[in-house]
């Protein structure tokens, strides 16, 4: 019986932090401009340690490049494919790049 019970929290250890590593590699909030390739994203709370300038993220499906944090003001350029599924006060979900995306051809 202690082992069943040592086993079900090792799982539930497991699960919350794993959950929590999830969480801790992402940001949303709200695109507030786009001028050219540009798309400024005004973000939930505190722009995170990861997202600085010169970053590779990962967005809307694509692997933008971050060109300045400005407070809570994430910029970042976009490629054509994805600029043009970018909407203004449209929601999105920055998160951590892995580094491991195909980049080109």
């Amino acid at each position: 019986m202690k082992k069943l019970i040592a086993m079900i929290s090792m799982l539930l250890a497991t699960v919350a932090l794993a959950a929590t590593a999830f969480a801790a590699g992402s940001c949303s909030g709200k695109v507030t401009k786009i001028e050219g390739d540009k798309v400024t994203v005004a973000v939930e709370g505190a722009v995170p340690a990861w997202a600085q300038k010169g970053a590779t993220v990962s967005a809307m499906g694509g692997s933008p490049k971050v060109l300045s944090v400005n407070g809570n003001e994430l910029t970042m350029r976009f490629g054509r494919a994805k600029l043009s599924k970018i909407k203004a006060d449209s929601n999105m979900t920055v998160t951590e790049s892995d580094g491991d995306e195909m980049q080109g051809c």
